[in-house]
């Protein structure tokens, strides 16, 4: 594994150099100038240069202290390629630091950051605004208040550690496995008494990073959750003081800890509370949950449903893994209000149910009007004033809406009736139960990194289609289960409480989980915010300054993982717009010959090779006589990348073949052997090019050009480059030669490469990617169960062996070589003959 790029330190500390320097130097000169400054501006002035040596520095040590991370990181994962969860020093000394361990620190510089600017303003132009009755005073007074409220914390933070010391959860197991349990204790300082115990939750949350540059948002989905409750007397004596016991049972199909996309994460998070007099103990750890070779199958193949309603206003439903979807036990403590009436049951959603919302609308909307005052009586721009008063109203509206909208639904009579709005006046709503398809919680997207806040609604969906909000700002994810089992209970309805989550446009319903490759996690190491970001920021411009690689590093590891364009234009998936597929009436006519040949190239090769996708034989053939006059001349339109995607997988030979040569097109590489000469060369010239080069010579060999000279190129970088990003490149090359020799080449690097991200590529290509027929692939069949039958096979290699056999003969025959063995011993010659009869094109694909 190649070491942590060191360009990424050096652009930061060379940018951080300008603000160390200049500030200091700035500091110097008021020093000496001393005389010529009233001690006021003098004092704001060292503040303020102080500001920039602090940034200066502080990006220095960020960019040394994260290459050192980096580099360490780096080490655990070449000690432990196929354990996960020994990358992470804290998980393999079987322990889960506190994730808010150094958090007041962080709390502090930030503190103290802030005030560094704000404290000049305080000092300095508020006074002088009072005096004149200037009402831009609001302004920066509200602007001034974050310093003093970021102080709090700060201050509060440092108590909540000097009390609770460094806290950390001991693991009993490592790693945790799905269908076991989550055994250890909690070791802390806890010299208080705890009246109503120990709160403990275990949730299974999807983090998602969307958007991008300032509009860059994180969000967390609770998939899964339980909660339970040590008694005080419970708590037995620790190392620190105190251990606070813990015992969850996993769901056998709960996902995996995964932070392989760093926009879409998997993360088990165990959060402890406890109301004690003075500053709470609050808590969470990340726990390792990983799949082993002795783990519990799971009992279905996906552990993430998707829900029948699959989009709602631009918005994917996914469903959670909820352990029961049954009944829920009522929770201790409930803020719905349940009654009985007569022919029914009443739940009363009372005002104020999530004070803090409410708290933080108020102090927004006393900010905005704030400033909408000032910009009238400044006889600010009519529009801008015009914006900020809207939004101003759109706060306003949010806070009485949580803090005085109260709901009620009333289960009896044959329906459901619910009412909600200001104080309970809205307009009555009746659903007969017979119009009733489903009544579900339903769980909202929550902003930052603290997933215990996470609010819940309560929607019916009608049979017609339609759906209703009963209640809402319901803060506790088991009330709201507990509540939909009452309705579903009084509605004579099925028993399901899995909470859904609507997820924004672009965001798959089921997140992606590795195909049994543990070893291509990327855990994120333990530390306090300050030093993730200094590592992020490392990061990002070490990905800046090798841009080109960076582009071509197969990021995923299914088997149609690395489907995303290698071309140096590719952007990422976030960026693409959906397209709708275009629905042809027929096949191609003479009509529509004569209109596809009036277009212009990029519409000519969109119309082909969509319709070629749909197995339309004559498209096909007029594509490929045109194919080559479009070089250079089309370009990757959103419609273009989705076309592009779909036939690379195809079930059909011909389409696949169809997309190297609209790749090769695009990129504006002639099918040529002067093509493959400036391919070769680019190769070894050119390290941001190298990945493309590689995987576009391929193409090329499978078009039939330079076959022989590409083909040892490719296998001599397979075998021999240092680089394993070179490797894995090569290796998609090879996909595209089509031949025998090929796939017993993919063969060795499946077995022989000591990268798992390359042996997992040469699997896939073996399984179902590239360009070989369904009797070749047949042919490595054998080689394969040899394989997995061997005592030194590790059980990574063993599990990609069964689920590459599973792939190549549509048999879903469990884990086990002996039964394999069997099954080709009965029935291989017949499989075979199967595949023989079969068109040379036809092969497993997508469509």
């Amino acid at each position: 594994m190649a070491q942590p790029s060191k360009v990424g330190p050096i652009f930061l500390t060379l940018f951080a150099l300008p603000f160390l320097g200049g500030g200091l130097s700035f500091i110097y000169a008021q020093i000496v100038s001393s005389q010529n400054f009233k001690p006021t501006d003098l004092a704001v002035g060292v503040t303020i240069a102080s500001f920039f040596v602090f940034v200066g520095g502080g990006l220095i040590f960020a960019a040394i202290k994260g290459y050192g991370l980096l580099k360490k990181l780096t080490a655990l994962q070449e000690a432990n390629p196929l354990s996960p969860w020994l990358w992470r020093a804290d998980w393999a000394s079987q322990r889960a630091e506190s994730v808010s361990k150094k958090s007041y620190i962080t709390a502090c510089i930030a503190a103290a950051f802030c005030n560094l600017i704000t404290l000049p303003l305080l000092f300095r132009e508020i006074p002088v605004l009072l005096h004149n009755s200037d009402p831009r005073v609001l302004i920066v007074l509200g602007f001034s208040s974050f310093g003093a409220i970021l102080t709090v914390y700060a201050v509060r933070a440092t108590i909540r550690h000097e009390r609770f010391g460094n806290t950390y959860f001991e693991l009993d197991s490592l790693p945790f496995s799905p269908g076991r349990h989550v055994t250890g204790r909690i070791q802390l300082r806890f010299e208080t008494q705890a009246a109503h115990g120990i709160d403990l939750r275990l949730s299974c949350i999807r983090r998602i990073v969307s958007g991008s540059g300032n509009n860059r948002s994180t969000s967390n989905v609770t998939l899964w959750q339980a909660d339970k409750n040590v008694l005080s007397g419970a708590v037995a004596p620790g190392p620190l003081g105190r251990a606070i016991p813990v015992d969850f049972e996993l769901p056998a199909d709960g996902l995996l800890t995964d932070h392989n996309n760093p926009s879409d994460q998997i993360l088990w998070l165990l959060h402890a509370q406890a109301d004690v007099p003075g500053v709470d103990y609050s808590d969470d750890f990340e726990l390792p949950v990983f799949r082993t070779a002795d783990s519990p199958d799971p009992a279905s193949d996906s552990s993430l449903q998707v829900s029948s309603s699959s989009s709602s206003f631009g918005f994917a439903t996914a469903q959670s893994i909820d352990a029961d979807s049954g009944e829920v036990a009522q929770p201790p403590r409930t803020k719905v209000v349940v009654s009985m009436h007569s022919g029914g049951t009443e739940f009363y959603f009372p005002a104020l149910r999530t004070p803090g919302r409410a708290l933080t609308l108020l102090v927004v909307s006393l900010i905005f009007s704030g400033a909408v005052y000032a910009l009238i009586h400044n006889h600010v721009p009519v529009l801008f004033t015009a914006v900020f008063a809207l939004s101003d109203l759109f706060v306003i509206f949010g806070f009485f809406h949580f803090a005085f909208g109260s709901m009620r639904i009333f289960v009896g009579n044959g329906e459901i009736q619910s009412r909600g709005g200001f104080l309970g006046f809205g307009a009555l709503r009746r659903t007969p139960f017979s119009e009733i398809a489903s009544v579900v919680p339903v769980g909202t997207m929550q902003q930052g990194g603290n997933s215990n806040n996470s609010i819940y609604a309560i929607r019916l969906l009608t049979k017609a289609g339609k759906k209703l909000t009963l209640a809402d700002e319901i803060s506790s994810r088991q009330e709201a289960r507990w509540i939909v089992s009452q309705i579903e209970s009084l509605a004579g309805l099925k028993t399901d409480t899995h909470v859904e989550v609507d997820l924004p446009l672009g965001v798959q319903a089921q997140p992606v989980q590795l195909r049994g490759a543990p070893g291509t996690v990327r855990v994120q190491t333990s530390g306090s915010s300050w030093v993730a970001f200094a590592v992020f920021g490392a990061m990002v411009l070490a990905l800046f300054a090798w841009q080109g690689r960076w582009l071509f590093a197969g990021g995923g590891h299914s088997v149609r993982a690395n489907s995303a364009r290698v071309s140096s234009r590719a952007p990422t998936a976030s960026s693409t717009k959906p397209v709708t597929p275009r629905v042809f009436s027929g096949p191609l006519t003479d009509a529509d010959v004569d209109r596809v040949l009036a277009l212009p190239a990029p519409e000519q090769a969109e119309e082909l090779l969509e319709r070629a996708i749909e197995h339309d034989a004559r498209a096909l053939e007029f594509f490929e006589q045109r194919v080559d006059g479009w070089t250079s001349h089309i370009h990757l339109t959103d419609r273009m990348r989705q076309l592009e995607r779909r036939s690379q997988y195809s079930k059909d030979l011909r389409v696949r073949l169809a997309n190297a040569d609209i790749s090769l097109a695009l990129d504006g590489w002639q099918k040529n052997e002067q093509a493959a000469d400036l391919l070769m060369q680019r190769a070894q010239t050119d390290p941001a090019y190298k990945s493309a080069a590689l995987y576009f010579m391929g193409m090329l060999a499978g078009r039939g050009v330079a076959y022989d000279r590409i083909h040892k190129v490719l296998l001599d970088y397979a075998r021999n480059d240092k680089d394993p990003t070179a490797r894995q490149w090569a290796v998609e090359g090879l996909r595209f030669l089509g031949k025998d020799e090929v796939l017993d080449e993919l063969f060795t690097s499946f077995t022989e490469d000591p990268s798992m991200t390359v042996r997992d590529r040469a699997g896939c290509n073996i399984s179902d990617c590239g360009i070989f027929t369904r009797k070749q692939r047949m042919r490595i069949v054998p080689k394969l169960i040899d394989l997995a039958a061997k005592q030194s096979t590790s059980p990574q290699m063993r599990n990609w062996c069964f689920m590459t056999l599973r792939e190549i003969t549509d048999e879903n025959i469990p884990g086990d070589a002996i039964a394999w063995n069997r099954w080709y011993a009965d029935h291989g010659s017949e499989k075979m003959a199967e595949f023989e009869r079969l068109e040379w094109w036809q092969v497993r694909g997508d469509e």
